[in-house]
C-alpha cells in the first residue's frame, strides 16, 4: 500500500515512491509539476532536467508533455483565434533559451527537435545577457548612490574607474572588512560601467555572495573553471574562442571577483591564461582587463581536502606569481557606526578586527577566551536555539524573520544535528525523501553495495535520507540556474511531492520567486571510487557551517563552538556575520575556543 493505493508489484510501489530512476521517474516529475499550471516554471524545470539529469529519451518526454509546457502560448493563440501551428515551436525556442543559458548547448545536442528561428542568435546570447540592462534604471541608480560614497569608498571608486578607462588593465585588491560597504561599492561600479554601455562581469567565489551582485554568478560557473584545479599543472578555463563567453571576455572592461580570498590561486591563474589567449595579449596580465578582487584575508582561506596549514597557504592568492602585480585599496569606515551613530557597533568592529588579526592571547592548550562584549554566552544547544529562533513553531511562517538568522558551527555534522532538532519543532508531517545511490563503475557494485552507499554522508552532498517539512528553510547545494539558483541560495519549501519540490527563493535578487527543484545526479569527487546519488540537491539550513556562511550578512547569529574552530578565520567569520554584539549568541565551553590565524596570510 502506498498512499492508500494497492500496488500490484514491489516495482510499482518503488516507482510511486520515487525510488526508481527510469523514464517513468522523469515523466512523473513533469506530471507532478504540471499541476501548478505554471508553464514558465515547468519549462525551467524541464530545462534543468535536460542539462543536469542525463535523460535517456528527452524527446519522448517532450512529446508527452509539450501541451503542458506550451499551455500559456496555446491559451493566447486560442484567445486570438490564431493557428496553433507555431505554438510548440515557440515553446521550443523558450526551452532552448533556458537550455543554452544553463548548459551552453542547443536542444539538438540532447536529442530534441531544433526550433525554427527567424534569426540565429545562439552565439550572442551570453552577450545579450551582459548588455541587456535598462539604461534609465542604471542612470538613476548611479546618480542617486554616487553622492552616498564615503571618502575611502569614493577614492577606491575613482581609482578603479580611472584604471579601467586607461585601457592598460591591472589587478586591484579591495581589502574590505565586514560592514565597510563593499557590496554597495561593487554594485555601484557595475552599474557605472554598464551605464556606459560597456561590459562588466560580476562573479563571486561563493553562491551566497554571487546572489548579492547584480548579474552575479559563481566564478566556477561563469569562467568554467576545472573542478579539480589541484590536479592540473597549468589549468585553463574551458572557454573556446568564438563562443559567447569568449566574446564577452574579449569585450569586457571590468571583471569583479567578490570573496576572492576563498578562491584557490590556480583559479586566478587559469583566468589569466584564458584572458591572455582570448584577447591575444600574451605579455599583459589578464589580457589588459581591469580585474577587481574583493575580500578579506582574515576570513577563511581555500579549503584543501586533508590538507595542512602549509597547503592552505600555498593555495592562497598571495602565493600566486600574479600577486606581485596587485594594487591594494582599503575600506576602513564602518558603515554601521557612521550611519547609525552606534558606539557599541564601533567597539564590536574593533574587537572583530583583533580576532581576525590573531591578537587574542592563547593559553597553554591553544585556546583563547572570548572577550567580554563579543556576544552573549549561553549554555547548551537548546538555549542557543531558543535565542536565535524564539517561538520557532509560530515565527517560521514569517519568511523575512527566518532568512535573517542562522546558527553556525565549525563542522557540517554539528550543523546537521541542530537542523534535525529544529525541524522537529515545525508543525506538519515530516516527509522522508530517499536518494537512489549507484556506483558509476558496475564492477564496484560488489565491493560497495547499495547499503554502504546509502550510509555515506559527505560535505556538499545531500543525505540519503532527506527529511523535510513544508515551510522549512533549505540551502541549494549546486548551481542550477545562476544568478537565481546558485550553490548557497536559501529557499523555503512550499510543496513536497515524490518526484519534485516547489520552493520560494529567500535570498538574493530573485527573492520571492517560486521554482521547482528536481532530483539531480550528484557525483562526489573526494572518494577513491565514484558513485552517483540521485537526490534533491538540498539541505535543511537552520544551521550551517561557518565556511558556508561566508559572504552573508545576518541579523541574528548563534555560534555553536562545542567543537573548537579549526581553520584560519573561522572564529572571525562566525562573529562578523552580524553588526551588533547584542545579536550574537555563543555556546562555548568555559567561554573558550581556538582562534586559528595564519599571520603570513595577513602580511
Amino acid at each position: 500500500m502506498v498512499n492508500q493505493f494497492k500496488c500490484a508489484t514491489f516495482r510499482e510501489a518503488c516507482s510511486i515512491r520515487g525510488l526508481l530512476k527510469d523514464e517513468g521517474h522523469w515523466s512523473a516529475t513533469l506530471e507532478e509539476a504540471a499541476v501548478s499550471r505554471s508553464p514558465r516554471m515547468l519549462r525551467n524545470l524541464f530545462g534543468t532536467m535536460i542539462v543536469t539529469c542525463g535523460l535517456g529519451n528527452p524527446k519522448s518526454l517532450w512529446d508527452k508533455h509539450k501541451e503542458s509546457l506550451a499551455e500559456d502560448i496555446l491559451l493566447e493563440v486560442r484567445y486570438h483565434n490564431l493557428s496553433q501551428g507555431p505554438c510548440f515551436n515557440q515553446a521550443l525556442i523558450l526551452l532552448e533559451d533556458i537550455v543554452i543559458r544553463l548548459g551552453g548547448h542547443e536542444l539538438r545536442t540532447y536529442g530534441l527537435p531544433s526550433p525554427q528561428r527567424d534569426q540565429q542568435v545562439c552565439n550572442c546570447r551570453d552577450l545579450i545577457r551582459e548588455t541587456n540592462y535598462d539604461q534609465d534604471e542604471l542612470t538613476a541608480y548611479v546618480s542617486s548612490n554616487e553622492p552616498l560614497l564615503m571618502p575611502d569608498q569614493a577614492a577606491a571608486y575613482h581609482v578603479i574607474l580611472d584604471n579601467m578607462q586607461s585601457g592598460s588593465g591591472g589587478v586591484i585588491f579591495l581589502d574590505a572588512p565586514g560592514g565597510t560597504g563593499k557590496t554597495f561599492l561593487l554594485n555601484l561600479l557595475l552599474a557605472k560601467v554598464r551605464q556606459q554601455k560597456k561590459i562588466a562581469v560580476a562573479v563571486a567565489s561563493s553562491g551566497i555572495a554571487a546572489t548579492l551582485l547584480t548579474g552575479g554568478r559563481t566564478a566556477h560557473s561563469a569562467f568554467k573553471l576545472p573542478l579539480n584545479l589541484a590536479h592540473t599543472e597549468t589549468p585553463t578555463c574551458n572557454i573556446a574562442k568564438g563562443t559567447g563567453m569568449a566574446t564577452i571576455l574579449k569585450q569586457c572592461q571590468l571583471i569583479v571577483w567578490d570573496e576572492c580570498t576563498m578562491a584557490n590561486k590556480l583559479a586566478l591563474e587559469a583566468l589569466d591564461r584564458t584572458l591572455r589567449d582570448i584577447r591575444e595579449t600574451q605579455q599583459t596580465a589578464f589580457g589588459a582587463v581591469t580585474v577587481l578582487l574583493a575580500g578579506d584575508f582574515r576570513q577563511t582561506l581555500p579549503v584543501i581536502q586533508r590538507g595542512t596549514p602549509a597547503d592552505e597557504l600555498s593555495a592562497c592568492l598571495k602565493s600566486s606569481f600574479l600577486w606581485q602585480q596587485v594594487q591594494t585599496l582599503t575600506l576602513s569606515t564602518n558603515m554601521r557606526v557612521y550611519l547609525e551613530r552606534d558606539a557599541t557597533a564601533g567597539e564590536f568592529s574593533s574587537m572583530l578586527l583583533s580576532i581576525g588579526n590573531g591578537e587574542l592571547t592563547a593559553n597553554e592548550s591553544g585556546l583563547v577566551t572570548i572577550p567580554p562584549g563579543c556576544g552573549e554566552l549561553v549554555n547548551g544547544v537548546e538555549a542557543l536555539s531558543g535565542k536565535v529562533f524564539p517561538n520557532l513553531a509560530v515565527n517560521y511562517k514569517n519568511y523575512k524573520w527566518l532568512c535573517e538568522r542562522a546558527i553556525l558551527a565549525p563542522r557540517n555534522d554539528m550543523a546537521s544535528k541542530i537542523n534535525e532538532k529544529l525541524l522537529m519543532q515545525l508543525s506538519g508531517k515530516e516527509q522522508l525523501l530517499k536518494s537512489i545511490d549507484t556506483v558509476v563503475d558496475m564492477s564496484d557494485s560488489v565491493q560497495y553495495p547499495t547499503e554502504f552507499l546509502n550510509s555515506l554522508d559527505l560535505p556538499g552532498m545531500p543525505p540519503h535520507n532527506l527529511k523535510l517539512k513544508v515551510g522549512c528553510p533549505v540551502m541549494l547545494l549546486r548551481n542550477l540556474d545562476a544568478p537565481d539558483l546558485c550553490n548557497g541560495t536559501q529557499l523555503i519549501i512550499k510543496q513536497i511531492l515524490p518526484h519534485v519540490l516547489e520552493a520560494t527563493i529567500l535570498t538574493g535578487q530573485a527573492q520571492g520567486k517560486d521554482i521547482f527543484i528536481p532530483r539531480i545526479p550528484l557525483i562526489p569527487s573526494d572518494l577513491p571510487f565514484q558513485f552517483k546519488r540521485l537526490q534533491f540537491p538540498l539541505k535543511v539550513c537552520f544551521a550551517m557551517s561557518i565556511n558556508k556562511s561566508q559572504g552573508q550578512s545576518l541579523k541574528v547569529v548563534g555560534l555553536d563552538l562545542q567543537t573548537p574552530c579549526f581553520s584560519h578565520g573561522q572564529l572571525y567569520v562566525g562573529c562578523s556575520r552580524v553588526g551588533r554584539p547584542s545579536n550574537l549568541f555563543i555556546n562555548a565551553p568555559e567561554r573558550k575556543t581556538k582562534n586559528v590565524v595564519y599571520h603570513s596570510a595577513l602580511q
